[in-house]
């Protein structure tokens, strides 16, 4: 106290900045958010990154192997991230279905999305706050027993749904599109065998379904047909329907879950043939944050202890019908023992290191498609200072400063703070989390605005559409962007590349087990100013120009019951659902598949390599029996990647540091899971309990609910 009133200051204006880090190392990430509001001083020094660093890993419980996310160069920022601008808040509550919602999908721009239920409907809403419906069309009045999957074209104008047809053991199933322009008129309907094919778009105005023929007991064949999406023709030449594929089913199987990614390969020869080798696989125990909390948090350590001790005290059977030597048989298999976890949420994603390397090759060639962009942009005198002079410091960050290499110990996870220098002042990231200050999407540059959806630069929009031109040139319309045909082939503004066909199937029993890969060259043909997909009636074979079946090109076998695929947006990774099967389980009858775990395992394949890169164990639950139909959707955005569960709750994960972020609750099966592509802030979930839930984060939250202020004193001051 005489101190202080000699000299003026308080005994913590006199602390070194070291000394007063180590006090906020011990804090919570929320105590120092609240001490930097106390004065100048404190705010510069809470916002320190090693500070921040240290406070992301013990909070989030990472692992200190797996460095900071690819382009990212900020701790603080991810720390805002994956918790301010993350889907945690329950928001706008629908129900205005009569039945079980199956489905849900986001159109491209993000304005719309659509839903499924057992009632039959099909309804689609506007995304934007407050949400309303848009249109609505029972498809029971075309005998459909149910909707169940439903996807938007590239460019939203036309939507695909699929469906059930009626009759108690009924497989057979339906697609129909509508038009997203005027008043959802019925635009095409197609024939769907089994149902659980779902069918998808090949490109804009065309899309694939399926159907099964039988050839013998327990043999078949599946036809992958592609058809057009809008049954209007210029000519009776003009062909409507032709037969691509023909892959042959063995052990009663099928092909089913149609999906179609973009090839990213240059050649056939860069693909590994050997795609379900022992090495290709993801370890299933190993030593990581997902098995071992401990590893991120010591003091779990006695907790993991304790409950392996219980474990192993109490082994847990289930009790299952098999089909052995000939019949039928109640039999008890082992399975691992429910013990009560209380950080099940953490639950990760374990990565190979090609998923790694392949990270940072694909940030490398951002960070260079940037860099290339803004010095245009510099040279052409275009932007302000303050962002020419952000982009300068993004440019200089040290990205060993980032890792933590500490200057006085060289250790990379130094915890004593010894490193001198760790401290700058005027840091670009000293906002708080409480701040209204935007940042931009790419992360790049702060921005100040009220509008939570800022729109793409021109920049950005012409690369997208460069990146997608591949896909506008569809059906025989008048094009722009098709190659030409001059002579001059190197100047072509557009190419047509292949693509992969994915599906799951069958081999050792009906269940789908396996994902197939299936390349498929470009169908488009340019004839004077038109792009031809199909050719004419007179010289279209419908795939009978070749005899026999045509192969798969990879297969992956996973051991379990496939129940949901996503694509990553880039189309690079391929998310999958799996319910493992019990380890050496023979199959005798392959109608009496394997019993399945009660627990969801989600498996990343890289459609580059051709392998399994990734793998998260028992993440989610499940508990369909194994011979029953049943589908767990999940979603994949840039940065997250989310899922539904029939536990009464959908999850959100991080791709990069592969932790559970957020569990959202509903009162029956989740279903299906879906990002808006314009807003990964925003998740929709669908469910058994007929509900609708939009799910945003804390900040979307806070701006509807400002928002929604400034309506009601608008609204009171003009009283």
């Amino acid at each position: 106290m005489e101190f202080e009133k000699e000299t003026g200051l308080s005994m913590w204006d006199t602390l070194p900045d070291d000394i007063i880090l180590h006090v906020f190392s011990f804090l919570s990430p929320f105590s120092v958010v609240r001490m930097s509001e106390t004065c100048r001083r404190m705010n510069e020094i809470a916002f320190d990154e090693q500070l921040w660093r240290q406070h992301f890993y013990q909070y989030y419980r990472i692992s200190r192997s797996i460095g900071i996310a690819p382009g990212k160069t900020s701790w603080l920022q991810e720390f805002k991230r994956l918790y301010y601008h993350t889907p945690a808040v329950k928001g706008t509550i629908i129900k205005q279905h009569t039945d079980q919602v199956l489905h849900v999908s986001f159109s491209h721009n993000g304005k719309m999305f659509a839903t499924c239920s057992k009632d039959g409907f099909i309804k689609v809403w506007n995304s934007k706050y407050p949400v309303k419906l848009k249109y609505k069309y029972d498809m029971r009045t075309l005998t459909w027993k149910y909707t169940q999957f439903s996807q938007f074209n590239r460019t939203d104008t036309l939507l695909l749904v699929s469906g059930v047809h009626f009759g108690s053991h009924s497989t057979s199933g339906e697609i129909a599109v509508f038009s997203l322009k005027g008043d959802f008129d019925l635009q095409a309907r197609v024939i769907n065998k089994p149902y659980d094919v779902f069918g998808t778009w090949y490109n804009d105005n065309y899309l694939l379904s399926g159907n099964l023929h039988l050839t013998g007991p327990l043999q078949s064949y599946s036809s992958i047909i592609l058809n057009k999406g809008f049954q209007d023709i210029a000519s009776e030449h003009e062909s409507v329907v032709m037969g691509l594929y023909r892959f042959e089913n063995q052990n009663a199987s099928s092909i089913r879950t149609l999906l179609v990614a973009k090839c990213l390969t240059d050649s056939e020869s860069e693909l590994d043939p050997n795609c379900d080798t022992p090495e290709n696989s993801i370890p299933e125990k190993c030593d990581t944050p997902a098995n071992n909390p401990a590893i991120c948090c010591p003091v779990l350590a006695e907790a993991k202890t304790s409950e392996k001790s219980a474990e192993n005290a109490s082994k847990k059977v289930q009790q299952v019908t098999v089909y052995e030597n000939g019949a039928l048989r109640e039999k008890l298999i082992e399975v691992d023992a429910e013990v009560k976890n209380v950080h099940e949420i953490n639950s990760t994603i374990t990565y190979s290191q090609a998923y790694r390397d392949a990270e940072e090759d694909i940030a490398s060639t951002s960070v260079e498609m940037e860099t290339k962009s803004d010095t245009e942009s510099s040279n052409g005198a275009s932007g302000s200072f303050a962002d020419l002079k952000m982009k300068t410091m993004k440019s200089t960050v040290s990205m060993k400063s980032m890792e933590g290499v500490c200057t006085e110990c060289t250790q990379t996870d130094c915890e004593d703070h010894c490193n001198r220098g760790m401290y700058t002042s005027g840091s670009v990231f000293g906002y708080p989390l409480q701040s209204n200050i935007l940042f931009s999407r790419d992360g790049s540059h702060v921005i100040e605005g009220k509008n939570p959806f800022p729109e793409e630069d021109n920049r950005q929009s012409n690369r997208k559409q460069q990146m997608d031109c591949s896909e506008k040139p569809v059906g025989s319309e008048d094009i722009s962007d098709a190659p030409s045909t001059s002579k001059n082939s190197s100047q072509l503004p557009c190419q047509f590349p292949d693509k992969y066909l994915i599906f799951t199937r069958g081999s050792e029993t009906f269940t789908p087990h396996q994902i197939g890969i299936k390349r498929m060259k470009s169908l488009e043909k340019v004839i004077g100013d038109k792009v031809q997909v199909m050719p004419n009636v007179e010289e279209n074979l419908h795939g009978m120009d070749h005899q026999g079946y045509d192969t798969v090109d990879h297969v992956i076998d996973l051991h379990g019951h496939i129940i949901g695929l996503s694509l990553s947006p880039d189309d690079r990774y391929l998310y999958v659902n799996c319910r493992q099967w019990p380890k050496n389980y023979s199959i005798e009858n392959p109608f009496y598949p394997p019993p399945i775990a009660q627990e969801i395992d989600i498996h990343v394949i890289d459609l580059m390599k051709m392998k399994r890169v990734g793998t998260m164990h028992q993440a989610h639950k499940a508990y369909t029996s194994n011979d029953e139909c049943f589908f767990i959707f999940l979603d994949v955005s840039n940065e997250y990647v989310a899922s539904g569960a029939e536990d009464k709750h959908g999850y959100i994960w991080d791709r990069h540091y592969g932790i559970c972020l957020n569990k959202f609750p509903h009162n029956d099966v989740v279903n299906s899971v879906a990002f808006n592509p314009s807003d990964p802030e925003t998740l929709v979930t669908v469910s058994d309990d007929q509900s609708i839930i939009l799910w945003r984060s804390r900040n979307r939250d806070k701006q509807i609910r400002t928002q929604e202020l400034r309506g009601m004193n608008s609204m009171c001051a003009n009283s």
